[in-house]
């Protein structure tokens, strides 16, 4: 624990013996910590320079541990100089980063990623995120992973994930469970039939865009800066949320003729997925996703597709997203990963 503020594991272990048994001789530490002659002394001497013990001239030498609220203190205070000082140093290097001539950049506005770069930078940037994480997701995948697990750690350290899934991404293998994954973790999730374009947005103030390179097929990721291209991105998602229909059954009302199924197929269906899709979800033959959504439209009283969603509805059966009882940011969703298309 106390590597963090420059000990050495051995130093933090002999400090931690003297806090615990308080004054000791040199040679007991050394033999309760099976520790060299060499050893102990490069220890004690880092200790005593650290300011966190006192050793005698007695031989063998006394050592007296120093008050951690105090010492430690010293300590902490000096190692945050440090982490300033690092910063500034950073923040400097970022500015000769991006004045520096290079191809594929476009002044201060976005940069070019290169492709061996790409997987580690989407998952920087998440992990530098302190407010909110915001995606447009589609395949087939850039970055692929069974789990994210920057993202995982990131919601359960309080940073909002929000992400808007093209229709076709929910009908890949795996994705069903992929997508309760990250809605047990508290990440909200609606969908679309296209959307627009593939994007991560990080607290607004800076974004990975994937996007076509000239007249080839090839996908570029640019990294976004702040300025009116973010802003217009950040809009842009908006927009695109409000129009999404909120994923995860959690964000459909039941009501009492409703189970469960009845609500997570509705919910595939109403997203705009096939029957292939679906039953490839819930893991069941296209012929019995017929038979149960000819079920629902028989007890909605609709006679096509499109007269179920408008009865559902009516009914009170889905919230759209413009409902107030629709999906608030606390309501839980599914998650993501940056795409190529």
């Amino acid at each position: 624990m106390l590597e963090t503020l420059g000990l050495s594991t051995t130093e933090s272990q002999v400090y931690e013996l003297l806090v615990r048994t308080g004054r000791s001789d040199a040679d007991r530490i050394r033999h309760i910590l099976r520790l060299g002659a060499g050893h102990a002394a490069e220890t004690i001497g880092g200790l005593v320079e650290k300011g966190l013990v006192t050793a005698t001239d007695d031989r063998p030498a006394q050592l007296i541990p120093s008050p951690p609220d105090i010492a430690g203190e010293v300590l902490l205070l000096a190692r945050m100089t440090e982490l300033t000082k690092a910063r500034g140093a950073l923040d400097r290097l970022a500015d000769e980063y991006r004045n520096a001539p290079r191809p594929d950049i476009s002044g201060d506005m976005a940069e070019v990623v290169p492709d061996e770069e790409v997987a580690l930078r989407y998952q920087q940037i998440q992990a530098r995120a302190r407010r909110e994480v915001v995606r447009f997701d589609a395949p087939p995948y850039l970055v692929s992973e069974v789990v994210n697990e920057v993202e995982i750690e990131q919601l359960a350290a309080g940073v909002r994930f929000r992400t808007v899934y093209d229709r076709l991404g929910l009908e890949a293998d795996g994705s069903r469970e992929e997508v309760l994954q990250y809605a047990e973790a508290g990440e909200q999730g609606r969908v679309l039939n296209h959307v627009p374009v593939k994007m991560v947005i990080v607290d607004g103030s800076t974004a990975l865009l994937a996007m076509r390179a000239g007249e080839s097929c090839r996908q570029r990721v640019v990294h976004i800066h702040p300025g009116p291209l973010l802003e217009a991105l950040v809009a842009l998602f908006e927009l695109v949320w409000e129009s999404a229909l909120p994923l995860h059954p959690m964000a459909v009302q039941p009501r009492s003729e409703l189970t469960d199924d009845d609500i997570e197929l509705l919910t595939l269906l109403l997203s705009g997925l096939t029957d292939t899709g679906i039953a490839r979800q819930l893991r069941m033959g296209r012929r019995t996703v017929q038979r149960r959504v000819r079920d629902l439209m028989d007890r909605a009283a609709a006679t096509s597709r499109i007269q179920l969603g408008w009865q559902a509805a009516r009914l009170g059966w889905i919230a759209g997203p413009g409902d107030p009882m629709a999906a608030t940011p606390e309501d839980a969703g599914p998650g993501s990963r940056l795409t190529e298309a």
